[in-house]
């Protein structure tokens, strides 16, 4: 049985499945999310519209009409015999490509044509010189049509300029269907993987995102959002899916340009700020979107994918980043990579990297150096956080350290209590408003739980850390019914006893 998957050919046993055949190709597919899966080409071109007609000059695009069943069903079976063939003449009123050899019957008609009609005429009464004829004006002519619809099968919706530039030096050199969602759509499925497939099916497992080279900050952002190779379609419309993970996190106008079909973007402003969007139709650019990168692979997924379910995805380049690690393994890491690690800071070989320049993957890829900032480990701890019981609290967290975004945060000592066991610090105002009560304690706070204050309490987005149980308050000095509990300190216990107020502690979620 021979299918394509990811536009891949090969060769399955009879009654294979969808499992079977990513097993069998090794596709990148990351386990739960969905996949598409389309019958045929011959059946997903049986729905196409549109047609992109290649010249010397540049491209023109038609769109066929539903009143020539007969034409489109012949233009649509005989396309590929027109590529390669030549302008044959221009006139004032119409521009002429050919010939090919048909079965179509002529008439002997005079018909009135309108500008951007397009035609199929046998020239001379004779199917033997079957011509596609694009209208530049309206007009009357005897063109020889068959008996349907004037003759006319299609209109040109783009690369009108590039018709009043064509003359009979000019040849055609290539015709393809452009393949819309709505195309897509009728003809393929979002399937589980124990799906059977058939002799010509084409499946489709990932899609594959390239990075904008002039937005650094907005892939980063996108790679934070897909740091498992997944995004979760959030939301989906018509035009577009979406993923508001990172709903609310501020980023600055990067590249802004045209959302065509296939581009991925990033909302800079408004109310939905931080939030990607993958389009699946175009539409006109907008200066609250930036363009992070482009569909290469995969835009078939993007078209079948349905609300809450997941897909995977692949990105070029792929994140590149030391954070979190040892010097000494940043360096295997990036030599790997062939890129040039200059160490800075503490450059022990278990110095543990909180930061990177440059920071963002596009930037690293492109000059293949970088360095890195390295701290003893007594200043780095791994934290868990409770994000299902305290979401509105760890989002504030998240944000204010830089885990939102990052792989290591920080968080600067504002008060160190080591009589009372307890180390705090301080909120940041523009960001605590609204952290409601979620996860407060009941008999006590335990030790090592990390506290941040809610809007019952009078400061609101303090937080804190207590080292011993405590039966009557938050480590914000708070009242347990003011405390939001949003996560514990796993390792690192031992370094809080040294830390004092201005000192920088350096976090990391488990």
């Amino acid at each position: 049985m021979h299918i394509k998957i990811n536009e891949v050919e090969m060769e399955l046993a009879e009654g294979s499945t969808v499992k079977d055949a990513i097993e069998a190709s090794n596709a990148p597919y990351v386990e739960g999310c969905a996949v598409s899966l389309i019958e045929g080409r011959e059946e997903l071109e049986s729905h196409v519209n549109k047609y992109k007609i290649k010249t010397t000059k540049g491209s023109i695009i038609i769109e066929l009409v539903d009143e020539a069943k007969l034409l489109v069903y012949f233009w649509k079976n005989h396309y590929n015999e027109f590529s390669s063939s030549l302008i044959r003449w221009t006139t004032s009123n119409e521009v002429a490509m050919g010939s090919m050899v048909s079965d179509l019957e002529p008439t002997h008609n005079e018909y009135q044509y309108n500008r951007w009609d397009v035609i199929l005429s046998l020239s001379s009464f004779s199917n033997e010189s079957t011509h596609v004829i694009f209208s530049k004006s309206k007009h009357n002519a005897i063109y020889g049509v068959p008996d349907d619809n004037k003759g006319v099968f299609a209109t040109v919706v783009g690369g009108k300029r590039t018709i009043a530039q064509l003359d009979n030096t000019d040849k055609i050199t290539s015709i393809e269907p452009i393949i819309e969602r709505k195309s897509v759509i009728k003809t393929a499925n979002v399937t589980d993987l124990s799906t059977k497939l058939h002799e010509s099916n084409e499946l489709f497992t990932y899609i594959e995102v390239e990075a904008n080279p002039q937005a650094p900050m907005s892939f980063e952002h996108f790679l934070k959002i897909i740091e498992n190779n997944t995004i979760t379609v959030d939301y989906e419309s018509e035009t577009f899916i979406s993923n508001q993970t990172l709903k609310g996190l501020e980023r600055e106008s990067e590249l802004i340009e045209k959302r065509s079909r296939g581009n991925v973007t990033l909302r800079n402003d408004g109310s939905s700020t931080g939030t990607i969007y993958l389009y699946r139709e175009s539409r006109v650019s907008v200066p609250t979107h930036n363009t992070v990168g482009y569909i290469k692979r995969g835009i078939q997924l993007l078209d079948t994918v349905n609300e809450k379910e997941k897909v995977t995805i692949k990105t070029v380049p792929e994140k590149i980043s030391t954070v979190a690690m040892t010097q000494v393994e940043a360096e295997e890491y990036l030599d790997k990579l062939s890129i040039e690690h200059q160490r800075d800071g503490l450059t022990d070989d278990d110095a543990i990297v909180v930061a990177q320049n440059p920071l963002y993957t596009v930037e690293i890829n492109n000059t293949k150096k970088i360095s890195t900032l390295g701290v003893p480990k007594e200043d780095f701890v791994e934290i868990e956080l409770y994000e299902d019981q305290s979401p509105s609290s760890v989002w504030y967290f998240r944000k204010i350290t830089g885990l939102l975004d990052g792989d290591v945060g920080h968080l600067r000592v504002d008060m160190a209590f080591k009589d009372m066991d307890l180390i705090m610090f301080n909120a940041v105002k523009k960001d605590a408003k609204g952290l409601i009560p979620e996860k407060t304690p009941t008999d006590e706070v335990k030790a090592w739980e990390i506290c941040v204050s809610n809007t019952v309490s009078k400061y609101v987005g303090n937080m804190g850390i207590r080292f011993v149980d405590n039966n009557e308050f938050g480590p914000t000095g708070e009242t347990f019914d003011g405390t939001n509990i949003i996560g514990r300190v796993v390792t690192g216990k031992e370094n809080f006893e040294s830390y004092y107020e201005g000192d920088t502690i350096y976090v990391r979620e488990k």
